[in-house]
């Protein structure tokens, strides 16, 4: 079985462009007939050389686009019109190519899943999944509702994200910029007037003066030492996964922040596994679709090893008691779930609980974070001031 991609018209003479898998161009041929196009063109598709469009395809954009589906299936309306309706109503390119490519495989035969299968860089397994699972039980419009919902829960906790790492790490960088073009020119600059002068220095002066000299001698080393630290970090956390993993659990260690980072990393696994559970995902299946959708390898290890757990007939509980970030609440709310068979349902009560929690915490990081930095500025700026004008008000007093 090929791929090809083909251009091809209908009897009004529209064309479309698309993909689709056949044994030769003979059956791709016959294949569009069935569905009422002919084959104008058409050429093998070589896999590692095929056009891929995962970005242009915003987040958004895939929301957007199954609340549509959500509210047209809901109505009544056929998944093909469905999908006809909403490739006429996107103006992005690669999203309107792929949904005339499900639209021209479901008429083909397909079913929905499976053309969605055929682009995993717009439509995740994820996605897919739950998908799969409503066209199992008969409710597509009630998955296209979950998926959407999960999306923008994704879209808030990015945000989350953004404001916890992104915002404090730009504040951090404009105070270390301040403070080396403080010590790496204005000091040094007030230290040879001085040093004309040739007054009997206070402490203070003297050790000001000596920072700002180290810092003017090495100042491309000092600047350039946090994206040397970065880079070696990434690069060490890419080639070996003993650092990354110890990497992560490190941040869990991290005061404030560390707390945050975990809430973060388990309300993406309870709210992945109520999501999938919820539309009739397996356990172990659910637990292997979450694993790399934590943002954390500490977790991501709890998770395989729970998924082993299911498949030697244990509990996923008696696997996340060997780690020490899930903590009593959660694990209780757990065993409840396994005990009840209600998993799903518990996984949601966690996850809201970590929605209210997050932003509160955030919230108390931000109210620490913005006052101790301007004190900590405060008191920067004061002792380099103190440090430059004591000599001169001592010089000022000798005169009077």
């Amino acid at each position: 079985m090929s791929a090809f991609t083909y251009r091809a018209v209908d009897k009004t003479g529209y064309s479309v462009n698309g993909t689709m898998e056949a044994t030769d161009e003979a059956q791709l041929e016959q294949l569009l007939l069935d569905v009422g196009y002919w084959l104008v063109e058409a050429k093998t598709i070589v896999r590692e050389k095929k056009r891929d469009i995962r970005a242009k395809v915003s987040r958004r954009e895939l929301i957007e686009l199954c609340s549509a589906l959500n509210a047209l299936l809901d109505a009544g309306v056929t998944i093909i019109d469905a999908l006809n309706t909403m490739t006429n109503e996107t103006s992005n390119e690669g999203l309107r190519h792929a949904l005339e490519d499900l639209t021209l495989n479901i008429e083909a035969g397909s079913t929905l899943t499976e053309a969605m299968a055929r682009h995993p860089h717009i439509f995740s397994k994820q996605i897919t999944n739950i998908v799969k699972a409503g066209e199992f039980a008969g409710n597509l419009a009630t998955s296209f509702g979950e998926v959407m919902r999960h999306l923008e829960w994704v879209d808030e906790l990015v945000a989350d994200l953004k404001q916890v790492s992104i915002y404090p790490a730009m504040v951090l960088f404009a105070v270390g910029m301040f403070v080396l073009l403080l010590f790496g020119f204005v000091v040094p600059t007030f230290a040879e007037l001085l040093a004309q002068l040739d007054l009997a220095l206070p402490l203070v002066t003297r050790l000001v003066m000596s920072v700002g000299d180290f810092v003017s001698e090495y100042f491309l080393l000092i600047a350039g030492l946090p994206a040397a630290t970065i880079f070696g970090y990434l690069t060490a956390r890419k080639s070996s996964h003993p650092f990354a993993l110890a990497a992560d659990k490190f941040k869990f260690k991290i005061p404030i922040v560390g707390d945050i980072l975990r809430m973060i990393s388990l309300s993406r696994l309870a709210h992945n596994m109520a999501m999938l559970m919820r539309a009739g995902v397996a356990m172990q299946q659910a637990l292997n679709l979450s694993r790399d959708l934590v943002g954390n390898l500490a977790v991501s290890e709890a998770i395989k090893d729970a998924e082993l757990a299911v498949t030697d007939g244990q509990t996923v509980s008696s696997a996340f008691r060997r780690y020490s970030f899930f903590s009593p609440m959660i694990m209780r709310m757990i065993v409840v779930g396994e005990e009840t068979g209600t998993m799903e349902h518990s996984m949601e009560h966690v996850s809201k609980r970590f929605d209210n929690e997050i932003p509160r915490r955030i919230k108390k990081l931000m109210s620490i974070l913005e006052p101790t930095i301007i004190i900590a500025l405060i008191g920067l700026v004061g002792t380099v001031a103190m440090a430059i004008f004591l000599p001169f008000l001592e010089l000022m007093g000798g005169i009077l």
